[in-house]
């Protein structure tokens, strides 16, 4: 095998790619749409809350003007700073999703009975006169309940913000009824901000949702470059075969060389990739994305470095393991339907690993979790899951690291052997068990005809 044919190889299938002007506005795009969806998604947010105008009918008699009240004081004391509290707990980060609601409440008399005054009330939301309408009635208050009626359920922020007022009067109703000091309610009200810090070799440090949300867009990234880059190198392989030019090409390369160079080439192109987004990324320091996106102080994540290192180990590994079995099943056929059925298969085995993603979140050194990082189908994404969420013991990195080399070395071999038969293998559509003598098949001796070649 020659390595100066193979270099030839994988210059010709990365130029042949990186020199595309769709390559380059693809790669230059999706930044721009990446933060074009953050700018209108964080635009949107600040705007998604608005005026609430709801009626309340109070049964009661003694809960609404209370409620107005509390929902007044939470808007104004939306920031952080003006409630005292230390920027990044829980409390002020739902201060941050509450400010943008402003709610104005009427209080509504009961004319003609509940039910006509239910009734009213519909037609004024349908009318789109009021947002919503509550109401307070004794008995679904002794069961602790209550109802509240609008064209929509899913504002999230407003219900939850409006519960949580509506439960906070409730305290403070159940505190001065049994004679207890009425400044009880404000402490009993305090919720305890648990911190959590991940224990290391080295130490511990504070644990993060940011970072965490970090680890799973790596794995988002590299699980759908498995996908692209592993048809890519599929669809790749039938072009060639189907425009005759592969005929050309074996006559000065050997079939292996032009398999790997193919992969290589190819991986190439998407390491490329990355690494104009990686530049783009360090080129927009936080504060100027800050400033553009008005993030308030919120910051962005620092990544560590074993990640990325980690995110190179994988994405290599998974890469080269998914695209010499996306290029052997592309050798065998001609158009992409006839290979569509077998191309399944590695995509089950990509996507049973996210399958796995929930079990692995809850506890990355679980028996799930260990199985999964080993498996050699489903290592390259959970184990760097693994080593984003927890510290895995080095020789369980080491392990799944020789796994995967060897899965990669056998795939590869058996992917070798079916691309030098399959791809001057023109006709009809081969079966399994044709292929399978491919695998068998040793160099130097003639198929027979059975194979159903044309040639």
């Amino acid at each position: 095998m020659s390595g100066k044919k193979i270099l030839a190889v994988v210059k010709r299938e990365y130029f042949e790619r990186v020199r595309t002007k769709a390559f380059w506005i693809g790669t230059l795009l999706i930044p721009v749409f990446f933060l074009g969806y953050l700018a209108i998604q964080i635009a949107t947010s600040s705007r998604a809350g608005g005026e609430r105008k709801i009626a309340v009918v109070d049964l009661t008699g003694r809960l609404a003007q209370p409620l107005s009240r509390d929902l007044e004081r939470q808007s104004r004391e939306a920031s952080p700073a003006a409630a005292g509290e230390e920027e990044g707990t829980r409390e002020s980060r739902r201060r941050r999703r509450d400010r943008n609601v402003h709610w104005v409440i009427e209080v509504r008399p009961v004319e003609g009975g509940l039910e006509a005054t239910k009734e009213a009330l519909r037609q004024e939301v349908l009318d789109e006169k009021i947002h919503g309408y509550l109401v307070l009635d004794p008995a679904l208050l002794e069961k602790e309940s209550a109802e509240y009626y609008s064209t929509t359920v899913s504002e999230f922020v407003a219900l939850s913000q409006l519960e949580r007022a509506l439960n906070r009067i409730r305290l403070r109703e159940k505190i001065q009824a049994r004679g207890l000091p009425a400044d009880l309610a404000s402490e009993l009200e305090k919720r305890l901000d648990l911190k959590t810090l991940k224990v290391t070799e080295k130490g511990s440090t504070e644990e993060k949702g940011a970072g965490i949300v970090t680890a799973i867009v790596f794995l988002i990234i590299m699980y759908s470059t498995f996908f692209m880059y592993g048809f890519q190198n599929l669809q790749g392989v039938i072009e060639e075969k189907t425009s005759r030019i592969v005929e050309i090409i074996i006559s000065s390369v050997r079939p292996t060389e032009l398999m790997l160079g193919k992969i290589v080439g190819i991986g190439l192109v998407g390491l490329t990739q990355y690494l104009v987004w990686c530049l783009i990324a360090m080129n927009l320091s936080a504060p100027a994305i800050a400033g553009f996106l008005s993030l308030d102080s919120a910051g962005m994540p620092r990544i560590p470095f074993s990640l990325i290192g980690y995110f190179i180990l994988f994405f290599l590994l998974g890469y080269f393991l998914y695209a010499s079995l996306y290029t052997a099943i592309g050798a065998p056929f001609n158009t992409n339907q006839e290979a569509q059925q077998l191309s399944m298969i590695p995509t089950l085995m990509i996507v049973s690993a996210m399958s796995v993603y929930p079990a692995v979140m809850n506890n990355p050194n679980g028996t799930v979790a260990v199985i999964a990082s080993l498996f050699p189908f489903t290592a390259p994404l959970i184990m760097f899951l693994r080593t984003a969420l927890a510290e895995p013991p080095l020789w369980q990195i080491l392990l799944c690291v020789a796994i995967l080399v060897a899965s990669t070395v056998g795939v590869a071999w058996l992917a070798g052997r079916i691309y030098r038969v399959g791809i001057l293998m023109y006709g009809k559509k081969p079966t399994i068990p044709e292929i399978l003598r491919w695998v068998r098949h040793m160099p130097g001796k003639t198929l027979q005809p059975a194979l159903g070649s044309d040639l």
